[in-house]
């Protein structure tokens, strides 16, 4: 019977799982952006302390892909050609990355999970460079850079590894080779025992962490379920997975280069981490991965422009893709985590630089991308020059002037300097009701409550109190100011999601200075000397488009495919398209829409994928910004975005 529980989830998750081919290129090349090699090496594996997949970490390495073959054996899951499927950069070895993973895997030796057990083990996580590091194929040049959008399917991972797991349990053949693997010489009949043993009560943690936690995300199942499953453990086991197939499609999927990061933080902190299952949402909020350059010395942060401090951001990431936190009021150890602050902050710091921008008018760390010719093709300098004019008419009100101008560095976007001598770029926030735009990313912090009950909150944080915008004006520049009121959240039965998320990951951090024994004027410099302000307004952010024609898909939740699908008018754009290629079409600025298996079908008419908004067009409307443009109109603008600099037109 147990057998057929088993099986009945292989059907379930292999639903879902098909993965495609990816091409591969050995033309790599890596694009310039201010980092050296060897930054760019320990980025991509320096852990966060996240224990993303729930596996040790030799399991990993030696369970076999999914699947049967009827001669032979299929390959590793952990072999970088079979994880390339899923959009992951293959790595190499160094001595930041000693097992040759791929870009944006690392491994904790040694750890520690008390929410599990009290002995050690080898855990492997994802690193920020899982999501934040962008590639693209150009005339079988495979172009890769840091920062940008991955393209990798993080979804697709966890169930090709539920999947392995299973088969490895349930098929003989496939067990005794992991065993072999696994215990090398000490492969006797009672280690394999116990082995098998500990497969099983993983399985059973997968059985009731994925089909309950991540696909019990679907509003009206949760109770019933669980009602179900206690009741009647194995007739209604295979039910209640029935009725989630059937009814998963309340959930928004995500596929490649997007994830719902806000709901899914939510889930893993209010949900897995406190047992608490009422706190489990649907997935309905999906963004595309955002880039990372220059964002570290933006006021506010996120798309919503809703985080002020940057650790409370990094740390709640962290939080979110697994690493372990106590959430007990009752424990003595109440918020220890394994979250490695530390790394967070020497990540930062490499991102950001160390240098104020504002010294030198120029930011420093991570750079943008540069659109290189060699590989992509000359700039048609007659139209780059149109295009200039067009961007200062109709876009920089919003993204801002040209930061090589005078403008750009001036007082109008920029804080007054502070008692470090440090101003920060306070961008524009732009209100839904006028950009028009799909408006569930803002909607979770609004609407979004939690039982936050014995947590132990008693936690100050700070609330920017202010009224964006009026009728005549929809596009706020902020108040120049990092002034906030304090405010203490504690526990309650069905608190605002977004204050209960930023006391928590702050009585996180908390914990870890003080276990670490962190002078206080570290702490300020570790946390940006930024308070924990937060705000939700309903809105998003325009910031600096420097390095854009790197970040496919377009808008927030990446319901756009291009650049010049973003410039027409709705009416033009594709209702349907698939993401996964790799291939960059260097005419309309994106990823080729190609339609191929394992591919994803992106459905604009999906709740959080509508790709309305932000639209040119001579149609009045909401969410209309700017008149209509003419095809000729778009590529000039198209060859503006891939240099933008101050363009002499007098000339």
């Amino acid at each position: 019977m147990k057998n057929i529980i088993l099986i009945g989830f292989i059907i379930f998750v292999s639903g879902c799982t098909n993965i495609p081919t990816m091409p591969t290129s050995n033309n790599i090349t890596w694009l310039e952006q201010g980092w050296t090699e060897q930054e760019r090496q320990k980025f991509h594996h320096t852990s966060q302390g996240t224990m993303t997949l729930p596996i040790p970490y030799e399991w990993f390495s030696a369970l076999e892909q999914p699947g049967f073959k009827l001669f032979g054996t299929k390959g590793l899951v952990v072999e970088n050609g079979y994880l390339a499927r899923l959009g992951f950069i293959t790595g190499e070895v160094t001595p930041y990355n000693q097992a040759g993973l791929p870009v944006g895997f690392s491994v904790d030796y040694n750890v520690t999970n008390p929410a599990i057990s009290k002995t050690t083990f080898n855990a492997i996580g994802l690193t920020c460079a899982a999501c934040h590091t962008g590639q693209m194929r150009v005339n079988d040049i495979s172009v890769r850079y840091d920062g940008g959008p991955a393209m990798t399917n993080l979804t697709e991972l966890i169930s090709v590894l539920s999947i392995a797991l299973i088969e490895t349990y349930v098929d003989e053949a496939k067990f005794s080779r992991f065993s072999q693997r696994i215990l090398g010489i000490t492969n006797t009949e009672a280690n394999r025992k116990n082995l098998r043993k500990s497969l099983k009560h993983t399985l059973k943690n997968q059985i009731q962490g994925i089909v309950k936690l991540e696909e019990l995300q679907l509003a009206g199942l949760r109770d019933k379920a669980r009602k179900d499953i206690k009741e009647h453990p194995f007739r209604n086991r295979i039910k209640t997975i029935r009725d989630i197939i059937k009814d998963r499609k309340k959930s928004t999927a995500e596929g490649f280069t997007r994830l719902d990061a806000l709901n899914r933080i939510g889930n893993t902190v209010f949900g897995t981490a406190t047992g608490n299952l009422k706190n489990i949402v649907k997935t309905d909020a999906p963004v595309n991965y955002p880039h990372l350059w220059n964002t570290s010395w933006f006021l506010w942060v996120q798309y919503d422009a809703s985080i002020m401090g940057p650790m409370i951001r990094n740390s709640g990431e962290a939080l979110g893709v697994a690493a372990y936190v106590t959430l007990d009021q009752n424990s003595p150890n109440n918020f220890d985590s394994s979250v490695k602050l530390d790394n967070l902050f020497w990540m930062e710091s490499l991102l950001g630089g160390t240098t104020p921008p504002t010294k030198n008018k120029k930011f420093y760390g991570l750079q943008p991308p540069q659109w290189r010719e060699d590989i992509f093709g000359e700039i048609n300098q007659k139209k780059h020059a149109q295009g200039a004019r067009l961007y200062a008419k109709l876009c920089q009100g919003c993204h801002l002037p040209p930061m090589d101008s005078e403008k750009f560095w001036s007082d109008t976007y920029w804080t007054k300097p502070d008692e470090k001598n440090l101003s920060y770029l306070d961008l524009p926030i732009v209100d839904i009701d006028y950009i028009g735009t799909d408006p569930q990313e803002a909607l979770v912090l609004i609407k979004r409550k939690v039982d936050t009950t014995n947590i132990g909150l008693n936690t100050r944080v700070y609330l920017e109190d202010k009224e964006w915008f009026t009728e005549d004006n929809p596009v706020y520049f902020g108040s120049k100011s990092t002034d906030c009121k304090p405010v203490m959240v504690t526990d309650g039965k069905a608190q605002p999601f977004s204050l209960s998320l930023g006391a928590t990951v702050q009585s996180v951090n908390n914990y870890w200075y003080q276990n670490h024994n962190t002078p206080i004027a570290q702490q300020e410099k570790m946390n940006g000397y930024r308070k924990n302000c937060l705000r939700a307004p309903f809105a998003y952010k325009a910031r600096p488009l420097n390095g854009i024609w790197a970040t496919a898909p377009f808008l927030h939740n990446g319901a756009v495919p291009n650049i010049y699908t973003l410039l027409s008018p709705v009416n033009e754009r594709p209702k349907k398209f698939y993401l996964g290629s790799l291939d960059y079409d260097t005419k309309k600025m994106g990823y080729k829409m190609i339609k191929a298996k394992g591919f994803f079908e992106l459905d604009t008419t999906i709740t959080g994928n509508s790709n309305k908004g932000h639209e040119f067009s001579n149609t009045p409307g909401k969410g209309v910004i700017g008149r209509g443009l003419s095809k000729e109109e778009r590529y000039q603008l198209i060859e503006y975005l891939k240099d933008i600099r101050v363009v002499d037109n007098n000339g």
